[in-house]
Formats: structure tokens, sequence, C-alpha cells
């Protein structure tokens, strides 16, 4: 084999194997999703962090291969579309913890406005595993009207009782009590 053919070889191993390590991270995302466990990093980036590291990993890959410009192109366009449509719910997020410190919350948040402003949130437990949440209350939502106060003010962050690291009670004046319960 000449040196030429060696290198294109070697290049297609290692953009084999980061291909599939990045599709078998994808993967255990999806998995672990099913069961409402999240890395909060992905969270946090509203998982565009996945999509765009397998299409960086596509690339790679199909440099490597010489793969046909029109493949390229395709996977190019869909992974823009559905770059689009998981920006539509772009959530926001902000961590509280208890007075003891034992226990972390994640809150995903964001608002949608015409004519009253209907404010969602999800709440994540923080797992003993670093960078792992689970979901343990969806799609909690206030409705507000001609209110100026941010999201978590809505909800009544700065207002949390804790009760026992097992249950959080938010206060909110433009709302009944939002209760989660961790355990």
């Amino acid at each position: 084999m000449t040196m030429d053919k060696t290198n294109r070889f070697l290049n297609l191993d290692v953009t084999m194997i980061l291909l599939i390590a990045v599709l078998v991270f994808d993967l255990v995302v999806i998995i672990m999703s099913f069961n409402n466990y999240y890395f909060s990093f992905v969270l946090s980036t509203n998982n565009k962090l996945p999509v765009l590291l397998t299409l960086v990993a596509f690339y790679l890959f199909a440099f490597a291969q010489m793969i046909d410009r029109v493949f390229i192109i395709t996977v190019t366009i869909t992974a823009f579309l559905f770059l689009g449509l998981i920006s539509v719910t772009n959530n926001s997020y902000h961590t509280i913890g208890s007075s003891t410190g034992n226990v972390k919350v994640l809150i995903g948040y964001r608002n949608a406005t015409l004519g009253e402003t209907n404010h969602f949130y999800n709440f994540y437990l923080y797992t003993s595993i670093p960078g792992l949440v689970k979901k343990v209350k969806e799609h909690h939502s206030i409705q507000t009207r001609g209110v100026t106060t941010d999201d978590l003010e809505v909800l009544g962050v700065d207002d949390a009782e804790w009760i026992d690291d097992e249950k959080v009670i938010f206060h909110s004046p433009y709302a009944e009590n939002t209760q989660v319960e961790l355990k």
C-alpha cells in the first residue's frame, strides 16, 4: 500500500470511530429522555449540542469517505430544519438550592405572549451523578396579563419554601402555590 492509501484508511478508521461514538451518545441521550433523565449540558443548549456534534462527525466521515455532495447537502438541510424546529421552544434554565444545600432543582422556563402571557415551567432534580438531572414535574404553566416581571418572579422563585428537601413550594403572587415533589 502506498502512504496516501494508508493515511486515507487511517482517517477512515478515526472518523468512523468518532461517528459511531457520537451516534452512541445520541442514542444514550434519547433512551435517557424516555426515562425522564437528561444531561444538564444538553438541556441548557436546548438539545442543539447532540445535533451539531452529529453533524460535525458526519462531515468528517463524509470528507474521509469522499461521499457525494448531494447526500451531504441533503443531510445538512435536514439538520438545519431540525435545529430550527427545536429552536421554536427555546427554554432558559435556572438552578435553585435548598436551604440545607443538599438538593438542587433546575427550572426550565419560557413564555409565549398573545394578549396574555403564558409562562411554562419544567422542573428537574439534580441526581448524585454530576451533570445528570431527572424531570420531576412537567408543564406547569401560569397565565398573566399586563405583567412586566420575568418568568422566575412570576413563578415565585424568591419565595420558595423547602419542606425537608422532599418538596418545594413556590409562592407566586400570580397563581396558586406551585408544589414540586422531589422524591
